[in-house]
């Protein structure tokens, strides 16, 4: 009996060895985020005439200084207002505010009638030239204006029915311009019997891409006619997490 419980500590032992080796091994964390809370935002509360740069991403930015209007790439922005339809409120969260209870977000415009016309995609976020990083999640979220161009349509769009869909999309590219991966997530689903509209902060898992330098962000939808979407093309994303590049052993 004496032999048998020495055994079984002896077994214990190594096990907890062996789980303390791996914790070792596994190392420290060394993931970023990126949350969008060092932008400072005027009274208007957003900023859409410039890129941003935070923990060496920067979103890219393409304004229409004539115009004053953002026409493709990243705005960041506090508005969470739920209620007002339309253009004017494209800024906007449907939410109370940023991802995990914070305030600032990004906005991405996807300037689709563009990449029709010129086959050149303006939205994306990057590292420096020649910098990988491994991505990891980052949070999503309809904002207001897509969110009810679906669910009750508008001068341009219709009102989502059967079958309809609005689906964001996250393309990998390495240092050399070789696509990694793309990753997919809908925004609105319709299909299959479904209902569903995005209406809070989600995470979405961006490991599939791989080690990446630039990820483009592209939006597609089920309502679309010669001149590109009818849906209103933005999503709101906020928490952009990433980590080193895995070590070849």
């Amino acid at each position: 009996m004496k032999n048998l419980k020495l055994l079984w500590l002896l077994a214990a032992a190594c096990s907890l060895t062996f789980a303390s080796c791996n914790k070792d091994n596994d190392g420290p964390d060394t993931s970023t985020t990126v949350t969008f809370e060092s932008a400072t935002l005027p009274d208007a509360g957003y900023i859409n005439n410039t890129s941003y740069t935070e923990q060496g991403v920067t979103f890219n930015n393409v304004y229409d200084v004539q115009g004053q209007y953002m026409s493709a790439g990243f705005a960041v922005s506090k508005l969470h207002d739920k209620v007002t339809a339309g253009f004017n409120n494209k800024f906007s969260v449907y939410g109370d505010g940023g991802a995990a209870g914070s305030t600032n977000f990004a906005v991405c415009y996807y300037a689709d009638y563009t990449t029709i016309t010129t086959g050149v995609n303006d939205a994306y976020f990057s590292f420096g030239a020649g910098v990988e990083k491994k991505m990891l999640s980052v949070a999503v979220c309809n904002g207001t204006y897509a969110f009810l161009s679906v669910r009750e349509g508008d001068n341009f769009a219709k009102e989502f029915a059967d079958g309809d869909w609005f689906k964001v999309t996250f393309t990998g590219y390495n240092a050399a311009g070789t696509k990694t991966n793309a990753v997919d997530y809908y925004l609105a689903d319709y299909r299959n019997g479904k209902n569903f509209v995005c209406s809070a902060w989600t995470n979405v898992d961006l490991s599939g891409l791989g080690t990446v330098n630039k990820v483009v962000v592209s939006m597609s939808s089920s309502d679309s006619g010669e001149w590109g979407m009818n849906t209103p093309s933005f999503v709101c994303l906020d928490n952009l997490k990433f980590d080193l590049p895995d070590v070849a052993q």
